[in-house]
């Protein structure tokens, strides 16, 4: 009976299933890091791209508001990130500084935490008001 034991136990068959189904827990956690990584970088390049069409829009107008939808209309209707304010700051000489704010929400939060969850992202932009 000993030897009957012995070769079940050196018996290798369905090890590599076995050893699969424990790492694959980490390749679900890899693969869901990686894909917030991708959206916190398209959350940070948006928001950029939406401050510089905002300081653009505030050269060319000199208006706070159209600034603003400006930059509404860069960010759309993402659920990755999303518009909560913009502020100008007058530099003197015609010269000023715009800063958008905006909320990056954690992409595998459940929506009733989403807006505890979020971070605050932050940029901004200088430039000159065009002389009409």
């Amino acid at each position: 009976m000993s030897r009957a034991i012995r070769r079940r136990l050196r018996n290798e068959k369905g090890s590599v299933s076995i050893e699969f189904l424990g790492i694959l827990p980490f390749y679900f956690m890899f693969f869901l890091l990686l894909w917030q990584v991708v959206a916190s970088g398209y959350a940070v390049f948006t928001a950029k791209t939406a401050v510089n069409n905002a300081a653009k829009t505030f050269a060319a107008t000199n208006e706070l508001t159209e600034a603003i939808d400006s930059a509404q209309e860069t960010l759309g209707n993402s659920e990755v990130i999303s518009y909560k304010n913009l502020v100008t700051t007058d530099l003197g000489n015609g010269k000023f500084k715009i800063v958008l704010y905006t909320d990056h929400s954690l992409t595998f939060i459940p929506d009733q935490w989403r807006k505890k969850a979020s971070l605050e992202l932050e940029q901004e932009a200088i430039g000159k008001v065009m002389a009409p």
